[in-house]
């Protein structure tokens, strides 16, 4: 197994090893980079023997903890062999012959799977999306066709967006959400960040006063970010396990203008909106003349039976608004929404996209707005609904089988993220240090402690799985459990 690393070899190599206090990477992660730089570029070669994780701390002047996770890292990644009693040695590696250090480095830098900005993503960032599903050969064929039929249309400005687009997706909409709309009544929107800041800009515009909406918590940062960028004051409104609790809303902002739910599946904790408080909160619209915001961020993915209807199906009169997001269910780069409701709040939105003057890009318009007419829409929604079913059973069995004993899984009926608690063996080891921890180890972990805003926050994390497959799942599930056993040892 030795390929000549002496202990002498193997002492001067790691002389090069230095870390930066003053650095944005965490000590844990330049330790393990430095010492996986140094086993592929085998400058430490297989067989070496490694200072122990408590001279190597002393060494570098840091705590054991840094040491110890960076070394079971790369011994969970197969990089370093332990021997019980005997210490950490270098694994045998299938590595090519005569690389230069320059030339490996420079490779892994070029696609490296562990960085966030790859372009494979990074396990369990809920951000990242699955691909390998999406047609691209049939919208790449549709591309073509909107662009024949709607050239006319393209070439034009619209503050509502694309005719077609519109027509198109107010039949999809009633016949998949229950929406009974018309095309005067949906604005296709650059996602849910535009949809809310032009919500925002269109409230504060009518008011007189200091707008204020609900929010729910926990809720989406982002969301609350993009309202109070329009100057819209969100007022935390706690939820239980049927949702929004409306009576508490009415306490902390009884004047408030807006109320932004996640009824279908509450984000991030997964329940629905319970149908009483569904009948509360349009009671207190109609009564309030307030505006709800039923933020669908993936309602349309249900892993049994049909996605559950959308808040206005319950009152085609009521004033709410619904967003929507394409990217979610295509590819990424598509960045196109939607906001569908009352005609008269719909021209409100469209007077704040005039005075802001920042149009939707047509041309990606015409094309879904073929993919959705042809049913070719309707087909990959199918296809990826048993795609996300069956990628969101392994993850969830994998946890299940050995993780039972560190976190619990929450349940959740559709959606392409899956949202766990920490378990009390994990003692005071916060969701913030894990994550921390996990992006030394190759993984992405969102704390959930992160999406509330006030003191009282669950621990836990919201993981996703959409964009990996089945065996790359179950190995991040393998780091992620290594990760967390050793935490709670420690």
């Amino acid at each position: 197994m030795d390929e000549g690393g002496s202990g002498g070899d193997a002492a001067i190599a790691m002389l090069s090893v230095a870390l930066d206090r003053d650095g944005d990477e965490p000590l844990v992660r330049q330790l393990y980079l430095r010492l996986r730089d140094l086993i592929l570029s085998r400058q430490l070669k297989a067989g070496a023997k490694l200072p122990s994780t408590r001279k190597l701390a002393g060494d570098l002047g840091v705590s054991r903890t840094v040491t110890a996770d960076a070394f079971g890292q790369l011994g969970a990644e197969g990089f370093l062999d332990s021997r019980h009693g005997s210490g950490h040695f270098v694994a045998a590696l299938p590595l090519g012959t005569g690389q230069r250090v320059g030339e490996e480095v420079a490779a892994a830098e070029a696609d490296d799977p562990y960085s966030i900005w790859s372009a494979r993503g990074v396990p369990f960032d809920p951000s990242w999306l699955g691909v390998d599903a999406f047609p691209a050969e049939t919208w790449a064929r549709m591309t073509g066709r909107g662009w024949r039929r709607h050239r006319s249309e393209i070439l034009e400005r619209h503050w509502l967006g694309l005719p077609a687009l519109r027509a198109a997706l107010a039949d999809h909409l009633r016949a998949l959400r229950g929406l009974a709309l018309n095309a005067d009544q949906i604005m296709i929107t650059a996602g849910g960040a535009d949809a809310l800041g032009l919500i925002g800009r269109a409230a504060r515009t009518a008011s007189k006063s200091p707008v204020q909406a609900w929010v729910e918590e926990p809720g989406l940062m982002s969301a609350r970010l993009a309202l109070a960028r329009e100057g819209v004051d969100a007022i935390a409104v706690p939820v239980d396990a049927e949702g929004l609790q409306i009576g508490e809303g009415e306490r902390l902002a009884p004047k408030a203008a807006l109320a932004l739910v996640t009824a279908t599946r509450q984000f991030p904790l997964g329940m629905p909106l319970s149908l009483p408080r569904r009948l509360a909160l349009l009671e207190w619209a109609r009564r309030s003349g307030s505006i709800v915001v039923e933020d669908d961020y993936d309602g349309e993915i249900r892993f049994a039976g049909r996605p559950i209807q959308s808040l206005a199906s319950l009152d085609p009169g009521a004033r709410v608004l619904t967003l929507g997001s394409f990217s979610k269910l295509t590819f990424p780069g598509l960045r196109l929404g939607y906001v569908a409701g009352p005609a008269e709040l719909i021209a409100r939105l469209a007077d704040a996209r005039r005075e802001a003057n920042v149009l939707v890009p047509t041309g990606a318009q015409a094309a879904l707005a073929e993919f959705i007419a042809s049913g070719a829409f309707a087909r990959h929604l199918r296809d990826l609904r048993l795609q996300l079913t069956r990628r969101r059973l392994t993850l969830a069995d994998a946890l299940s089988k050995d993780a039972g004993d560190l976190l619990e899984i929450l349940p959740q009926q559709g959606g392409m993220h899956l949202t766990v608690r920490l378990g009390k063996r994990l003692g005071r080891v916060t969701d913030v240090e894990l994550a921390e921890r996990a992006r030394a180890a190759g993984l992405v972990l969102l704390p959930l402690s992160n999406q509330y805003s006030g003191d009282a926050r669950e621990q836990g994390f919201f993981l996703g799985f959409a964009g990996w497959t089945d065996d790359e799942i179950r190995h991040a599930a393998v780091r992620l459990v290594t990760l967390m056993r050793a935490a709670a040892q420690r």
